[in-house]
């Protein structure tokens, strides 16, 4: 609560729209000292060091599982800062070949209540002030990780997916330390096995 009253901002309420848009705040999983703890960040990665926000028209909401160590904004993050975001499924804009044009969907995991992905997050402070005010400036934010789809989701005109971490390896990411990339790697390429159900959503 006091993070948010400190940025002018509140938790978005679930039971009217439980959509999480980019720039949404969103309950985050993240382990400090070994134990799990529920951190709100926005959806969004504002990197550090940067003086303005990203262009929107750079995607730094979802990180590509292949892109982690090539891509300069989330190799910083990757074996560092990891979290879980746990929904009930994801909304897209794929094309209606019945009316025409783009719609929204929602896929969803059949004979799950919910599912949870890997993310990566960061924290920013405003670097032009001194330290005091730079710490009440803090934005965390995060990204989501994915992946190539299953079929289902291909076969319903999109092209990604959340990855979505075996229940058993969660902590094993949440906690990198003293693990190699490619250890940090296997865990991600192990994924709740799930089909998945596309559903017509309102925009």
């Amino acid at each position: 609560k006091d993070y948010y009253k400190q940025h002018g901002t509140t938790l978005k309420g679930m039971m009217d729209n439980p959509r999480i848009c980019p720039g949404y705040y969103a309950p985050i999983i993240v382990s400090e000292m070994g134990k799990r703890r529920l951190l709100p960040m926005r959806y969004r990665v504002k990197p550090e060091g940067v003086e303005k926000e990203v262009p929107t028209k750079y995607n730094l909401f979802n990180a590509r599982l292949d892109s982690l160590q090539i891509r300069k904004t989330w190799n910083r993050l990757f074996m560092r800062n990891h979290g879980i975001i746990v929904f009930e499924g994801f909304f897209e804009w794929v094309n209606d070949h019945v009316a025409g044009g783009k719609k929204v969907v929602s896929f969803k995991p059949e004979n799950r209540e919910v599912m949870w992905a890997p993310v990566l997050y960061d924290i920013w402070c405003d670097p032009s002030m001194d330290l005091e005010s730079r710490e009440k400036s803090k934005v965390i934010s995060f990204a989501v990780i994915t992946t190539e789809p299953p079929s289902e989701i291909i076969a319903n005109g999109h092209d990604r997916c959340p990855v979505f971490l075996q229940k058993n390896l969660i902590d094993s990411w949440l906690n990198p330390q003293g693990k190699a990339s490619k250890q940090v790697y296997e865990i991600l390429n192990s994924l709740e096995p799930a089909k998945y159900g596309c559903f017509d959503a309102v925009p």
